[in-house]
């Protein structure tokens, strides 16, 4: 709530002809789609980014506020299970120019696809990351080899942060900010980091957990010291138990309680 409100004010500052621009990673449900919502509500042009399903962005569009006409939302597709998917997405939010509100959802994104980010990239004023999955699964490879879990809490996250940082650093906003929804500050270092740094042979629950969300606050708290990162806030929220569909891939003996538990 104190981080949507200060953006609100900060917005402010902004032109009502060019709305701050904020990409939600993670916007199709739970936390993810409700900081979406807020931050449209507040007038910014969100970017939605989520996997793609039938239906799923002119649902999710329809969703966000407009407040102010010149706001722009859009849609990109995105397989977070996929560093290729996450750098081709971050390379054509940076390279595209904002879609016109009539232009059919993901057309900006399937017409755009670049790995790289051009000299000059939009101007970005917020990245929001929620993408997760709670399951007691063990080490399950992606397409790349990591672990999905790791992917999605850690991985991912990094490379949208670093990829996205060229467009961040031109806000007109007197910062931008980088928020991490996860397990900020919860977490302990993984013991055995150094002979298994994708945690390939001593996985379990609590050292994926350890290993996200520690390595997570590190990553950010390394980009937040860099020289050139100075206009840019770097935040790794821990929310806590939640009531989303957070737990939906659990076992029916742990969902059960789970669902019991969360509304309360």
């Amino acid at each position: 709530q104190a981080l949507l409100a200060q953006h609100q004010t900060l917005s402010r500052a902004v032109s009502a002809t060019s709305p701050p621009t904020a990409v939600v990673v993670g916007a199709a449900g739970g936390i993810g789609h409700a900081i979406a919502v807020r931050l449209a509500t507040y007038g910014f042009s969100v970017l939605a980014v989520a996997r793609d399903k039938p239906g799923r962005s002119a649902e999710l569009l329809a969703s966000l506020p407009t407040p102010n006409a010149a706001q722009k939302h859009d849609f990109y597709p995105c397989d977070a299970f996929s560093l290729a998917s996450v750098k081709a997405t971050a390379g054509a939010i940076a390279n595209a120019a904002p879609t016109n509100p009539a232009t059919p959802a993901s057309s900006a994104a399937a017409a755009v696809t670049p790995t790289t980010i051009t000299k000059t990239p939009r101007a970005i004023d917020a990245l929001v990351m929620t993408q997760g999955m709670g399951t007691v699964q063990g080490f399950t490879p992606t397409v790349d080899g990591n672990d999905e879990k790791l992917t999605l809490h850690l991985w991912s996250r990094a490379a949208f942060a670093v990829a996205l940082l060229p467009s961040l650093r031109l806000t007109a906003l007197p910062a931008a900010t980088v928020l991490s929804v996860l397990s900020g500050g919860v977490h302990a270092p993984y013991p055995a980091y150094a002979t298994d740094p994708e945690l390939k042979t001593n996985y379990s629950v609590k050292n994926a957990a350890d290993f996200a969300g520690f390595y997570t606050d590190l990553v950010l708290d390394a980009l937040a010291l860099a020289p050139a990162n100075s206009a840019v806030s770097f935040i790794h929220a821990a929310p806590g138990f939640v009531n989303t569909s957070w737990g939906t891939e659990m076992p029916w003996y742990l969902r059960y309680p789970i669902r019991a538990l969360q509304p309360l």
